[in-house]
């Protein structure tokens, strides 16, 4: 009889082990998460994306460039006659300026005074020597009538060669005196055309050489801004000659040129690799030579774009789109901004794009798309220029 109450009771107690472990097992199973209570389409931990439909519109772009002022030719000043300067007009100074036909200064002219009168003196001389072979030849051709009245006159008696040369020798003095009158004038030099002075050292007492140069000017009317341009800028403008441009010099911020594009080069710059846009100013006089300037031109007009927040934007040209409760990475031209809305080429937008890039994103993460309100359109709108 005990025997079989000690083998009761060992069994109980093993029953007693086994609803304990049991128990346990249970509880852990019921407190484990269910991950099968919610559908595989909507994962308990896709994050919401807040997405904007893009807002289609026209965009002119406002291209922001850098030019310099240049001259379109600078004139080497190169007296044609040599000789000691008498007179140096005031106005032919470095940064002067002068008025077409202004004396700019005058070489001493009595050498080439003397050549004029040198060549008259020898034209009168042939001049007379004429009259003398010509009186001649009327006696000659008398006498020679009277001896030989059935005779030709031979052309030496009757001085022809003779009045021939001194014909010649007067046509000779003739271009004498005019290069000597031509060089007497050259002694005053003056301004070809209305301009500034870039650079001189000429003085009062220097002696100059002919065809040697004593300074530098410019046409004030020959100024024009020098202004590099990207391929990219260049697409952006379409047909650039014509266009009108903004300048703003950084010394007058608060004061606008207008000026005109007037060509491009031939060539693309060596050195850089770009183009190069000629611009001519309304007004030339405010401007100086080799000065830096702003220039804003308003580009050709583009029809397919869309406006989209800069801050979707993951870099200079990628966005997050939602593309059936997934994330899709797109490429995007952006055309312009104004700090808060880029504008972008038309492209295929989903069904919206991220406003807010998640930082855990990639292609086919599962979200939640949250739709804000339209955006507000830009305002003041800039080519993104490269």
């Amino acid at each position: 009889m005990a025997k079989l109450l000690t083998r009761f009771a060992g069994s109980l107690q093993l029953l007693f082990v086994v609803a304990i472990v049991g128990g346990a097992i249970l509880l852990s199973v019921s407190l484990k998460p269910d991950s099968y209570s919610r559908p595989a389409s909507q994962p308990s931990d896709a994050p919401v994306v807040s997405v904007t439909l893009p807002e289609a519109s026209s965009f002119q772009p406002l291209i922001n460039l850098n030019g310099v002022v240049t001259a379109r030719t600078t004139t080497d000043v190169i007296p044609q006659v040599g000789g000691k300067i008498i007179a140096v007009s005031p106005d032919f100074r470095s940064g002067g300026a002068f008025a077409k036909g202004d004396v700019l200064f005058r070489v001493e002219p009595s050498d080439y005074e003397l050549a004029v009168e040198r060549t008259l003196a020898e034209i009168e001389a042939a001049r007379s020597e004429l009259a003398l072979l010509e009186a001649q030849s009327v006696a000659e051709r008398e006498i020679w009538n009277q001896q030989f009245a059935d005779r030709q006159i031979p052309d030496l008696i009757a001085k022809v060669p003779q009045i021939a040369a001194a014909k010649a020798r007067i046509h000779s003095g003739e271009a004498a005196r005019a290069a000597a009158t031509l060089s007497l004038e050259r002694t005053v030099v003056r301004a070809p055309f209305d301009g500034r002075v870039l650079n001189t050292r000429l003085d009062v007492g220097q002696v100059v050489a002919p065809n040697v140069t004593v300074g530098s000017i410019f046409s004030a009317a020959g100024l024009e801004i020098s202004v590099p341009v990207s391929r990219e800028n260049l697409a952006m403008l379409g047909e650039p000659i014509g266009r009108n441009a903004a300048i703003t010099r950084p010394g007058s911020p608060n004061e606008q040129l207008t000026a005109t594009v007037v060509r491009r080069a031939a060539s693309l710059d060596d050195r850089t690799r770009l183009s190069t846009l000629f611009l001519t100013a309304d007004d030339n006089e405010k401007l100086l030579l080799g000065e830096f300037v702003d220039v804003d031109i308003r580009g050709e007009a583009a029809l397919e774009t869309l406006k989209i927040p800069v801050a979707a934007l993951t870099s200079r040209d990628q966005v997050w789109v939602v593309e059936d409760g997934t994330l899709r990475e797109r490429e995007v031209k952006v055309i312009g901004n104004d700090g808060e809305i880029a504008v972008v080429r038309n492209f295929d937008f989903a069904d919206g794009v991220v406003t807010i890039p998640p930082a855990n994103g990639r292609n086919g993460l599962p979200v939640l798309a949250q739709v804000e309100d339209d955006l507000e359109p830009g305002g003041g709108l800039t080519a993104d220029a490269d």
